[in-house]
This record gives C-alpha cells, structure tokens and sequence, in this order.
C-alpha cells in the first residue's frame, strides 16, 4: 500500500498498541492518532471481548465475562487483570494478524493489552513498523476525577468502576512495570502533550531504520 504521512510515502504498514487501566485515555488517543496520522483502522480490546463472548458462556470461561478490574479466582488485582488479558489474547492476536496479511495500518487499544514485544516483533519481521505505548495517570484524585467525568453520561454511570478503583490502581502499577520490562514507553496523560506529533515522530524515525 502506498502511505503518506509527513511528506514521506510508501510506508510500511504501522501497528500501535495502546495498553492502559480505565479512564487514562486510550480510546482518546487512539481516535486522534488515526486521524492525524491516517491510520486504516482502530480495535478495541472491550469489542474483540463482546465477540468473543458470542462463542462461549460464563461457566465455560468466566475470565470473559468479566472487566479487567473485577475479582477473579485468585483475588489479586494483577494476576486477575492477566487472566482476563488472557481470555480476550487469541482474539486481539487474530485481528493483528488479519491486519498484518493485508497490509493497512492497525491500532489497537485496551486494558487487555499486556506489554509485550513478541506481537510487535512479529509485526516488524513482516516488514511493517511497530510501537507499543502504555497510557497512565500517576495522580489518583485526577484518575478518578478522569472516570467520573468519562462516565458521567453512561447507563451505569462511574459506580462500579470507583467501586473497584483500589484495584484499577494496582493493575496501573503491574502494567507500568511490565511495560517499562520491555522498553514500552509509558506516558502520563495528565502531565505530558502533544502526543501525536511524538507518535509521527517515533513512526518517521522507525521507518527510516527499514530503509
């Protein structure tokens, strides 16, 4: 395909992963840098779950049928996270791939997003540019401040996600850490602009590695 995004044409094809816990921005981001840097297509993680959903039921795996953020079998609010990362993973992994044959710009954004470089890699080793980012808002009153004002319009409204905050925190805190185990960058929202012309900046400098 032929790419143009600041002047330069004939890109590889570009995956972003975006991880982050709810209500530090990541659909924002993801919806500006599609447009600013005319990527194809956006995921959602919450989406590849509800159709996933479809194919099973709670007894047969109830990782699915519950957020990120809610107890699971072990009560721990990181190893909870990972096991609700890990029931949405072949799905997030078969719209990547899918993506990577055709050859269009990818991103994809959710809290079941483990750090990771392995997709990433796979993607580069098909000739294409990869970058993962984690998404975070040190401060806990804005955090919560960021949910309640997110929510505010909702059927459901913030309740249960200020139920659980507590744990929201903790997951944060696990995926600061793995992403930081694999040179992710993390970024927190509240403190730190111009996220998109940073992006164009990192994508530009790691397509003329391929070159």
């Amino acid at each position: 395909m032929n790419k143009m995004t600041g002047g330069i044409t004939n890109r590889a094809p570009r995956l972003l992963l975006i991880s982050g816990v709810s209500g530090v921005g990541k659909s924002t981001l993801a919806t500006q840098v599609a447009s600013a840097l005319k990527f194809d297509r956006i995921a959602g993680s919450d989406t590849v779950r509800e159709v996933l959903r479809t194919a099973t039921t709670p007894s047969e795996s109830p990782a699915l049928f519950r957020s990120t953020f809610s107890s699971g079998v072990t009560g721990d609010s990181a190893t909870d996270w990972l096991d609700a990362c890990s029931a949405v993973e072949a799905g997030l992994e078969a719209v990547i791939s899918r993506a990577r044959r055709e050859g269009i710009d990818l991103i994809v954004e959710g809290a079941h997003i483990i750090p990771s470089n392995r997709i990433l890699a796979d993607w580069k080793n098909q000739g294409g540019v990869a970058i993962g980012l984690t998404l975070t808002i040190d401060n806990a009153s804005i955090h919560q401040e960021r949910i309640e004002e997110r929510e505010v319009n909702t059927h459901r409204g913030a309740s249960r996600y200020l139920a659980s905050f507590e744990r929201i925190r903790a997951i944060q805190t696990a995926l600061i850490t793995r992403a930081k185990g694999v040179n992710w960058k993390v970024i927190d929202t509240h403190l730190q602009g111009e996220f998109v012309e940073k992006l164009r900046q990192q994508f530009d400098e790691e397509w003329y590695k391929l070159r």
